[in-house]
């Protein structure tokens, strides 16, 4: 699989990832890392892990994240 972001004018290159939000696939390039709060459901409420995960995301859809 190809990057999505590098195939209109830069040729083909190797993905590595894919956009958590529109599915694009990645190359190491183009792929952008946020961290991410994991909530779980604990009885009736919900608990906050305390350390975060990692979600890739294109260019696209992390400048279209609220900073």
């Amino acid at each position: 699989m190809n990057c999505y972001d590098c195939a209109p004018g830069h040729g083909t290159t190797a993905a590595v990832a894919i956009c958590r939000n529109c599915g694009a696939a990645l190359c190491h390039q183009h792929a952008r890392s946020a961290p991410q709060t994991v909530v779980r459901v604990q009885g009736v409420g919900k608990s906050t892990l305390p350390e975060t995960a990692r979600r890739i995301m294109c260019t696209i859809c992390r400048g279209a994240q609220p900073a």
